[in-house]
C-alpha cells in the first residue's frame, strides 16, 4: 500500500512525461468499460516488459491530451460485472495472476483520481481473456498480429537480469549491510533476504546478495585532483557491501563538496555557498550506483578536478532514451538493487534524479553536462563558484587547488554536527575509544567511523600508536 501523498509525487511524475501515450501508461478522464480495462492492463503490462519498466499504470482523471488531473468519476468499488465485483472479474480473467491494485487518491479537495498500478509482464506475456494485447501507437491490438512485437517482448521475458542470476559465491556475509540497515532504522535479519529479493527460488543467493555482501569486489574508485594535470591529493578504493560503499562514498563527497562563506551588504550577513549545489552531487552518485552495468569489466569513477566533478559509471542507457530520462520515465538495469535503495532510503524510485540535478543549477551560468556511450554514462558537475567572487579557493595562475583554511573569505573546512561532538569528546579525552563514542552520542559503530574518517580527511586529529593501546592526537 502506498500513502496518498506518495501516491499524489508519483502521478505528478506520470503527468510529465513528455508523450501523450506510451506502452506502459494511459490516462482516461473516467468510466472505461469493465473489457475496455482489461485489455488495458494486458496490454500496458506487455508495453512495461517491453520498455524495461518495473510497473505500467492506468489513471482515470487526468486529460490524456494535456495531462491536466480534471478527477474522475469512476468507482471501482461500485463497479461489477455481471454478480462479479470489477476487480475479483479482472483478476480471474487476466493470466497469470500479476498483482495489479487499484488505488483510490485524494489529488486535491475536489478532484479524486483512480489509479491501477500494474506488474510487467513476467516470463510470459500477461493475457486477458485468453488473448495477448499490445499498445501499438494510440490503440490496443492483439499481439499475435504483430509477431516483430511478439518477438522483442519474449526476447525480454527470457532475458535474465544480471542481479537475477546465482552468485558465483554463496558464502556470504552480511555484516556491514546489518551495520547500515540498524543506523537507517531498517529491519534485516536472514528472514528477510525473501523480501529483498536476494535469494532465488532454490533459495540460493543470486548476484544482489553479492553485491549487498561484504564479500563483494565492485569497485568504486574515488579521486581528488590536486590541479588540472591529474596531481593526486586525496586517492580513495571502495569495496564491500554496496550500501554500506554508497553511504561512505556519500559522506566523502559531502567533505569535499567545498564550502565558502561570502559576506553580503553593510549587515555583514553570511551566505553559504557550495561548490555543487545541493542536491545535485548526491543524485549524480546515486544515480551511479543504481543504473551501473555490474556485467561490464570497469568500476565507477568519482574525480574532483579544481573546476569540476565528474562521476562516470559502466554501463549506457538501458531501454531509453535521454530525452525520456529527462522527461521522467523509468528504466531499470538493476530493479532489484532499485527496489533495495529505496527500502534503505536513498532514493525516491521515481525517476526524478537526473530532472533534480539540473534543476539544482538553475540559478548559475554554468550548467552539468550528461552524456552517454555505447558503454558509459557520464555527468559532469561544473564548479559554480569558479569565475565568480565566491572562487576562493582556485587559482587560475595554475589551476591549483589552495588552502581554504589560510584564505581569509572562506570559512575553516566546516564540520558536520556529529563530527562536532566527537572531537570536543576527543579533546577532553584523548584515549576515548571508537566504541565508547558509540555509546555515548547514541550513534552506530558505522557512523563514528565515517565521522572519524571526516575529522581525518579535514586535518582535525590523527591516531597515535595502535587502535588498542594508541591515543587521538587533535591537530587544531
Amino acid at each position: 500500500m502506498h500513502a496518498n501523498k506518495t501516491l499524489i509525487e508519483l502521478i505528478d511524475v506520470l503527468r510529465n512525461e513528455n508523450s501523450v501515450e506510451t506502452e506502459w501508461l494511459e490516462f482516461k478522464e473516467n468510466y472505461a468499460s469493465p473489457q475496455d480495462i482489461g485489455e488495458y492492463i494486458s496490454a500496458l503490462s506487455n508495453g512495461a516488459a517491453l520498455w524495461g519498466r518495473p510497473n505500467a499504470y492506468l489513471i482515470f482523471g487526468v486529460d490524456d491530451k494535456t495531462h491536466e488531473v480534471v478527477g474522475t468519476t469512476f468507482d471501482y468499488r461500485k463497479q461489477k460485472q455481471g454478480n462479479e465485483d470489477l476487480e475479483n472479474w479482472l483478476n480471474r480473467l487476466v493470466e497469470p495472476r500479476i498483482g495489479f491494485n487499484f488505488y483510490e487518491i485524494n489529488y486535491s479537495a475536489l478532484k479524486k483520481l483512480v489509479l491501477i498500478e500494474i506488474p510487467a509482464a513476467d516470463k510470459q506475456p500477461t493475457a486477458f481473456a485468453g488473448k495477448e494485447y499490445i499498445r501499438i501507437g494510440s490503440y490496443r491490438q492483439d499481439l499475435r498480429k504483430y509477431p516483430e512485437t511478439e518477438r522483442r517482448l519474449w526476447n525480454e521475458l527470457n532475458h535474465i537480469l544480471w542481479e537475477e542470476m546465482v552468485s558465483p559465491v554463496q558464502n556470504l556475509h552480511f555484516k556491514f549491510l546489518a551495520i547500515v540497515a540498524e543506523s537507517r532504522g531498517v529491519e534485516f535479519s536472514e528472514d528477510k533476504f525473501t523480501t529483498l529479493r536476494m535469494i532465488d527460488s532454490n533459495g540460493k543467493f543470486n548476484n544482489l546478495a553479492y553485491l549487498l555482501s561484504d564479500e563483494n569486489r565492485h569497485m568504486v574508485k574515488f579521486a581528488v585532483y590536486r590541479n588540472k594535470m591529474y596531481d593526486f591529493a586525496v586517492k580513495k578504493e571502495f569495496e564491500g557491501s554496496w550500501v554500506a560503499v554508497l553511504e561512505q562514498v556519500l559522506e566523502y563527497t559531502n567533505i569535499y563538496n567545498e564550502i565558502s562563506a561570502r559576506v553580503i551588504g553593510s549587515d555583514a550577513a553570511r551566505t553559504e555557498v557550495k561548490s555543487y549545489p545541493d542536491p545535485s552531487l548526491r543524485e549524480a552518485v546515486v544515480n551511479a550506483f543504481c543504473h551501473f552495468d555490474a556485467s561490464f569489466p570497469s568500476d565507477i569513477k568519482i574525480e574532483f578536478f579544481p573546476d569540476k566533478v565528474v562521476v562516470g559509471s559502466p554501463g549506457a542507457l538501458y531501454h531509453t532514451t535521454m530525452e525520456e530520462v529527462l522527461g521522467g520515465r523509468q528504466s531499470f538495469r538493476n530493479p532489484n538493487l532499485v527496489y533495495v535503495l529505496s527500502k534503505f532510503n536513498f532514493i525516491e524510485n521515481y525517476a526524478t534524479g537526473l530532472k533534480k540535478i539540473i534543476s539544482a543549477y538553475d540559478k548559475y551560468p554554468a550548467k552539468p553536462t550528461i552524456e552517454t556511450t555505447d558503454n558509459f554514462f557520464v555527468v559532469t558537475l561544473p564548479n559554480v563558484k569558479v569565475g565568480t567572487q565566491d572562487e576562493n579557493y582556485f587559482d587560475d595562475t595554475n589551476g591549483t587547488v589552495s588552502d581554504p583554511v589560510s584564505d581569509p573569505v572562506s570559512d575553516p573546512v566546516k564540520l558536520s554536527e556529529d563530527a562536532e561532538k566527537i572531537l570536543s569528546a576527543i579533546r577532553k579525552s584523548a584515549d576515548i575509544t571508537r566504541e565508547e563514542l558509540s555509546q555515548k552520542f547514541g550513534k552506530s559503530l558505522a557512523t563514528v567511523r565515517r565521522r572519524i574518517a571526516e575529522l581525518k580527511e579535514k586535518g582535525y586529529i590523527e591516531r597515535v600508536g595502535s587502535d588498542k593501546t594508541g591515543f587521538w592526537k587533535v591537530l587544531k
